[in-house]
């Protein structure tokens, strides 16, 4: 997760009331989870019925929160207001998207914008179990007013992650970082509808329990099994070491942790916080290497997808959503000279089964 980036999304352990745990759930349901993106979708050809739904918050990062009774959900700030400009955009980047995610959108909960930080996930997306609000069937997400208010395009927005990442936003630090190009003007509602898009990717994780295959995975006590097992298959299984994921089993994952994670390609094993004293230390030969690799791998669609299997899920949505936008529009990633498309690659190879695993559990259909 922005990802703001990326971004991120929140899926915790839980330790609510054993009181209220009796009373208003069943722990461990041995049935697949019903989806909570309910309801029907009022027709919203320009996006602007979207737009004017969406509001400011001031609820801080899911992944800290509460569990019932104390918990509160998230709600509207009154007191801010979004600008014409911010919901022209939001509408636009609404309007854009393919019509299997605007039936997920239009049955979130809420959408809200929070206001900018100076580093990392300013966006998340949230899963409201039972064990935080007993018999609620609740989903949002959250993106930063940045994305509202810059005339950044998506690849400028790749190119902040992958800084982000490596904590390279520091003045000083990142010189001679790779840095994607992308012959395509600037398209600030393609942006916003990635982050839109990657935070949405990982209520759909959390809603369908993609990753609960194991009884042990968190989210399992309030979530039954998944209705496919192609997450392990598809994703763990083709690209990630598999023992150490299952060391790790998460229900939220944080920006820029690994959680212990491991690719399969030895091209793109890494340390993250190796990198990060790497590029502190004014080394960015690694990072470059890494980032290249990654593009040429077509086993991944980019650098934030490699952190751990959640992202790497959550992207693969990203970039499909994306590819389905621009339509026959799809131009290539310039990365140090070479092009790569990443979005053709989704149609072979590794990509094209994980592409396949996100429709089998429904993310690429507008219906419930």
């Amino acid at each position: 997760m922005r990802t703001t980036a990326l971004i991120p999304l929140i899926f915790l352990t839980i330790t609510s009331s054993a009181e209220a745990g009796k009373a208003s759930y069943q722990n461990y349901p041995t049935t697949p989870p019903e989806t909570f993106f309910q309801g029907t979708c009022d027709s919203d050809t320009d996006g602007t019925k979207f737009a004017e739904k969406v509001c400011y918050t001031t609820f801080k990062n899911p992944g800290e929160s509460v569990f019932a009774p104390d918990y509160r959900p998230p709600t509207c700030d009154k007191s801010r207001q979004l600008t014409p400009e911010q919901k022209s955009v939001l509408a636009k980047a609404y309007s854009r998207a393919p019509d299997y995610m605007k039936g997920k959108l239009c049955r979130l909960t809420q959408v809200f914008v929070t206001r900018s930080r100076s580093w990392g996930p300013m966006g998340w997306g949230l899963w409201q179990g039972p064990d935080r609000l007993p018999d609620s069937k609740s989903v949002y997400i959250a993106i930063s007013d940045r994305q509202l208010t810059g005339k950044q395009s998506f690849v400028d927005v790749e190119n902040q992650t992958i800084r982000d990442l490596l904590r390279a936003e520091y003045p000083g630090r990142g010189k001679g970082l790779v840095q994607l190009k992308m012959g395509a003007a600037p398209d600030p509602e393609l942006a916003v509808l990635a982050e839109l898009a990657h935070e949405l990717g990982h209520v759909l994780v959390a809603d369908a329990n993609m990753d609960g295959n194991s009884r042990y995975h968190p989210r399992r006590k309030v979530s039954g099994p998944p209705k496919n097992a192609c997450f392990e298959t598809a994703f763990v299984q083709a690209s990630w070491d598999e023992k150490r994921y299952n060391k790790r089993l998460r229900r939220w994952v944080d920006f820029g942790e690994q959680y212990g994670n491991r690719t399969k390609n030895p091209d793109l094993k890494f340390s993250l916080e190796r990198l990060r004293r790497d590029v502190r230390r004014g080394n960015v030969e690694a990072a470059n290497r890494l980032i290249k690799n990654v593009y040429s791998s077509n086993e991944f669609v980019s650098v934030a997808s490699t952190i751990n299997t959640q992202e790497d899920a959550v992207e693969v949505f990203k970039y499909k959503v994306l590819g389905d936008a621009m339509g026959n529009q799809k131009p290539g990633f310039d990365v140090d000279g070479r092009s790569f498309n990443v979005f053709d690659a989704l149609n072979s190879g590794v990509l094209q089964k994980k592409v396949q695993c996100l429709s089998d559990f429904g993310f690429l259909s507008g219906q419930p």
